[in-house]
């Protein structure tokens, strides 16, 4: 089976234009049908098919497109480790991060990443947990880093393809507020003093979600969403320079409660717990520098987790 045609194939069904493929492939409209047809008649199956949307993949392409991204991501992988062993290249880890650990342990554990393994190059992309999943089931991140949003386990996430998760440690998030804000003065904060100011809660659904169904539990109408972000430095402005409460992880507050500026809401229905941990692709290779990665990162997860 000749990769290109792969190539051609996930081009086309990527850009739904054949037109637009030809111009990121820098090959003639004739040469990529040529190529389409071989791949068609090798697989016994028609891959493409013609719409008003443009060109789509047929149910027999849809069920092949995602074999098609494996092949040419694991033929890029190997040509990638063999031209490292030869030191032609440097290995890169395509690593994905969850917000609120982009400035804290993978800092230290690419740190220490680069000192026993300087070749090594790291592309790393923060997003949101569903983001992250939907890039790592789609080939464009290697391994992912972040808080899980249900029970870890090996997740089907597709038809014959599964991520599988290793938890490292529990994460809680509760309610943080400026030390001068009213309701730090509050021995005791109810739900119903809370729904009374406007919040910053991080971007992602399960939190969302959490903070609105604690306030409908109650019978009360959840508070104003002020402030949505999935950078975790801007929720500490919202806290600090906004006068909003906000809900965030503990490590995110935890300087700025140590110095006083910050106070931690007792309001029980506002404290949700997480666990972290790591997520990849069961199929296919695992580089021997995402593997060291991935050592690394439970050394420093452990650490933490002993504090």
């Amino acid at each position: 089976m000749d990769i290109e045609h792969l190539r051609h194939f996930v081009a086309v069904a990527g850009r739904g234009s054949i037109g637009q493929a030809c111009l990121d492939l820098n090959i003639t409209q004739p040469a990529l049908t040529r190529s389409l047809q071989r791949l068609e008649k090798e697989l016994g199956g028609k891959l493409l098919d013609r719409s008003p949307k443009g060109v789509v993949p047929t149910a027999f392409g849809e069920t092949y497109l995602p074999y098609a991204k494996a092949i040419i991501n694991e033929a890029a992988r190997a040509t990638e480790e063999l031209k490292a062993f030869r030191g032609l290249e440097k290995a890169r880890i395509k690593l994905g991060v969850s917000p609120n650990f982009v400035g804290y342990l993978v800092p230290e554990a690419i740190q220490r990443l680069f000192a026993q393994y300087p070749g090594v190059t790291v592309s790393l992309t923060s997003e949101t947990y569903e983001n992250l999943t939907k890039m790592l089931r789609g080939y464009e991140l290697d391994i992912v880093f972040s808080q899980f949003l249900d029970n870890p386990s090996n997740l089907e996430v597709a038809p014959g393809e599964h991520i599988r998760r290793e938890t490292l440690f529990d994460s809680h998030s509760r309610a943080y507020v400026r030390a001068d804000h009213a309701l730090a003065a509050r021995a005791r904060v109810t739900l119903k003093d809370a729904a009374e100011y406007e919040w910053a809660i991080p971007l992602q659904m399960s939190m969302v979600y959490r903070f609105e169904y604690a306030f409908r539990t109650k019978g009360l109408s959840a508070p104003v969403q002020k402030i949505n972000t999935s950078s975790m430095a801007f929720m500490k402005t919202a806290v600090m320079e906004l006068g909003l409460p906000a809900v965030v992880p503990d490590h995110v507050m935890a300087e700025d409660v140590r110095s006083g500026r910050v106070s931690a809401l007792r309001i029980a229905e506002l404290e949700f717990d997480y666990q972290v941990g790591l997520s990849w692709r069961a199929r296919g290779t695992h580089s021997p520098a995402m593997s060291a990665f991935a050592r690394i990162l439970r050394e420093v997860s452990a650490a933490y987790d002993a504090a």
